[in-house]
């Protein structure tokens, strides 16, 4: 199930936090660990969840879809 808007703030703002307050951060280190925090709180936003996606078809009329976001 895919997690709140609140929830991914909250991800976002513990992943930043983290490292906010170590003096002898690994620079490279930090900003690798920060995108991978990142990377799966937008991963757990949306896998999961249920999109409409709407286009035209080959014969040129509308086609609209709902399905849920998959890996």
């Amino acid at each position: 199930m895919p997690i709140t808007e609140a929830k991914l703030a909250a991800k976002f703002k513990a992943a930043l936090d983290a490292r906010s307050d170590d003096p002898e951060v690994d620079i490279e280190a930090a900003r690798q660990q920060l995108a991978n925090e990142l990377a799966e709180g937008v991963a757990q936003f949306v896998i999961g969840r249920e999109t409409t996606v709407t286009g035209t078809s080959t014969s040129g009329g509308p086609v609209t879809g709902t399905g849920i976001i998959k890996v």
